[in-house]
């Protein structure tokens, strides 16, 4: 997860925590209040029906026996109820005019109702319910969860009678869902306001981490320069400048000068290594931790019987074989880390000959983790006695060097998210105030964006990659390539023809990365022949391996950079990058596959790739994903 993301996550959590503990603070008042104001409105509202009853009783008994008589006894009260007629239609008239209130009872002593709004009720045993005071006493939490989930209603009973002994007993009901619509529209506006809260949370989460990561143009153009091997010029540090961007600064000046010497460094140290392999008479190959082959001297071809671009990226066991006794020596030296020098092997060279080898395998390790960064094998006549331990320690530095670039990238990428984190917040304080910034901020943005992805190139060549293996049919897919540069190549005025095998050519490998390949090389050929001409792509199969044969009639390759064409970040083109054919070499090695080239200048190119074949054979379902 992204420092950006993580800040607008921070801020969110923390509005949301806020708004929370608010939204429940104010619920409980709201609760608290409203039930209070419930609880002395229900006592109310019942001492005004005691009321009310009571005169209208005390008018039917009065019809019913003069005062003469005597008070009625408490069985003439029951039966005066149960006879009125009228009662029912009182009792609901008094519910009508409450929201909380479901039904109003009257109650013999035994808990018979003898009268009530509802008169289906009449006669029958009351229901059990908790009374107001009861209710009241659980507290506001306990209240309202009843409330929300529609629990238990509650009632208030008042008695009715003379002295101390109640001729009946007037019991008004309460119901939990009347009294949540009564708290509805306030919980609704609380949860509206709660919402809009959040809303205005993630806003300012957004606004403040664009703001906190704005990008720099002039850091993304000091690793441009870095990149390039220029030096950096020490500047004095603008007023008000973070602090920050001057340490980020001073550090790039110093990871400058060092990544500028060290690339000297290797360029010098390739040019020696290559000068020396071609002058030593023993055969040297070099092969990475993954046993593919990436560097080799002249003396080899005639001691393997291959040249040196197709042994490239080949895997160790290919080029020497366990069934050979030389092979069986060097695969279990690499397989048990254990060293070889001076071995003395006899190997079958042209003509059926013996040859007299002296064998050496050591490993290039990194320290202290002392792990395999390569391995080092060198074949000589046992007549010979030249030492190679200057070789071994150019590798070595080789291997630092690649250490130091990956070491670098990470060295600019980690402050870079403090950087793009205060330009963020740059941003969000200019925003509106004046367009000429503003672009001139989305202009660094846009920046910022390319110096990632040079961050990346750098961390992508010193870090293994992950194949994703795919079966799939090496025609259908030089067919995307092709259709995909058929436009471009058409608008100038380039006849491309595709000739492809017929029968399947199954690939196990990473489709994706196998496609991007050859998009490389078909770009390159498509954009050296501006003026037009004739692009020829063929797919064929020749000894367990597929052959894509790409030619263009360019201008052709100078004989004095053709060792250089696979080199990452040489180019010859204006605003080429550098980095697709590097590209190219490196997923086909990873692949266990060659790239090979011919040129002549004024006649154009031709690209061979071997990609070894997939063992088992394409379904009719397989051919058509």
């Amino acid at each position: 997860m992204s420092l950006k993301t993580r800040l607008r996550l921070l801020i969110v959590g923390l509005a949301l925590a806020l708004v929370a503990t608010l939204s429940l603070l104010n619920l409980y008042s709201l609760a608290s209040a409203k039930f209070e104001d419930l609880a002395e409105r229900a006592t109310s509202t019942t001492l005004q029906v005691q009321t009310l009853l009571v005169q209208h009783l005390n008018r039917r008994a009065s019809a019913v026996q003069p005062a003469a008589s005597g008070p009625l006894a408490p069985r003439q009260w029951a039966e005066l109820i149960r006879q009125d007629e009228e009662l029912p239609r009182l009792l609901a008239d008094m519910l009508a005019s409450s929201r909380t209130i479901i039904e109003i009872q009257i109650l013999d002593e035994s808990g018979e109702v003898l009268a009530s709004s509802n008169p289906a009720r009449a006669g029958q045993p009351a229901r059990k319910v908790q009374s107001l005071v009861a209710w009241s006493s659980q507290g506001a939490w306990r209240q309202l969860r009843e409330v929300l989930r529609g629990g238990e209603d509650f009632a208030v009973v008042l008695p009715v009678g003379t002295g101390e002994q109640p001729l009946f007993r007037i019991r008004v009901l309460y119901s939990t869902v009347l009294v949540r619509s009564t708290l509805e529209p306030a919980i609704s506006r609380l949860a509206t306001a709660a919402f809009f809260s959040l809303l205005a949370a993630a806003a300012l989460a957004v606004l403040a981490s664009n703001l906190a990561f704005r990008p720099l143009a002039r850091v993304s153009q000091a690793i441009d320069r870095i990149a390039q091997g220029e030096m950096l010029v020490p500047r004095q540090p603008e007023k008000r400048e973070p602090e920050e961007i001057t340490a980020l600064e001073n550090k790039l000046q110093v990871l400058g000068q060092q990544f500028r010497g060290a690339r000297q460094d290797a360029l010098e140290l390739r040019g020696n290594v290559e000068q020396l392999l071609e002058r030593l008479e023993e055969a040297v190959l070099l092969f990475d931790r993954e046993d593919h082959l990436i560097m080799a001297g002249r003396a080899a071809e005639n001691l393997l019987g291959r040249g040196r671009w197709e042994m490239l990226g080949r895997h160790l066991s290919e080029l020497f074989p366990p069934s050979t006794e030389l092979g069986a020596a060097i695969v279990s030296a690499v397989g048990l880390r254990h060293p070889l020098r001076d071995l003395p092997i006899g190997i079958k060279v042209d003509g059926g000959n013996i040859r007299q080898v002296q064998v050496n395998v050591e490993f290039l390790e990194s320290y202290p983790a002392r792990e395999r960064l390569g391995t080092f094998v060198s074949l000589r006549d046992a007549d010979t006695r030249r030492q190679i331990s200057t070789q071994l320690d150019v590798s070595a530095r080789l291997a630092a060097i690649s250490r130091l670039t990956g070491g670098v990238a990470h060295e600019i990428k980690n402050p870079l998210n403090a950087i793009a984190l205060h330009l963020e917040v740059l941003r969000a304080r200019l925003e509106g105030q004046d367009p000429e910034t503003e672009r001139e901020i989305d202009l660094i943005a846009s920046e910022i964006t390319r110096l990632d992805r040079v961050v990346k190139t750098f961390l992508d060549f010193t870090r293994p990659v992950e194949l994703n293996f795919t079966l799939f049919d090496a025609r259908e897919l030089a067919g995307e390539v092709t259709r995909l540069v058929e436009p471009e190549a058409a608008g100038k005025g380039i006849d491309v023809t595709i000739d492809v095998a017929s029968a399947p050519l199954p690939l196990r490998a990473d489709r994706d990365l196998i496609k991007q390949a050859l998009l490389n090389v078909v770009v390159n050929a498509v954009e050296a022949m501006p003026n037009g001409g004739r692009l020829e792509i063929s797919v064929q199969i020749s000894g367990g391996e597929c052959i894509v044969r790409i030619s263009d009639q360019g201008p052709g390759i100078p004989a004095e950079i053709r060792d250089k064409i696979f080199q990452l970040y040489f180019t010859t083109k204006g605003k080429g990058s550098g980095i697709g054919l590097a590209m190219t070499f490196r997923v086909v090695q990873l692949h266990g596959g060659t790239i090979d080239f011919t040129s002549e200048v004024g006649r154009g190119t031709t690209f061979w790739i071997r990609l070894p074949l997939a063992e088992r054979p394409l379904a009719v379902k397989e051919m058509h994903t």
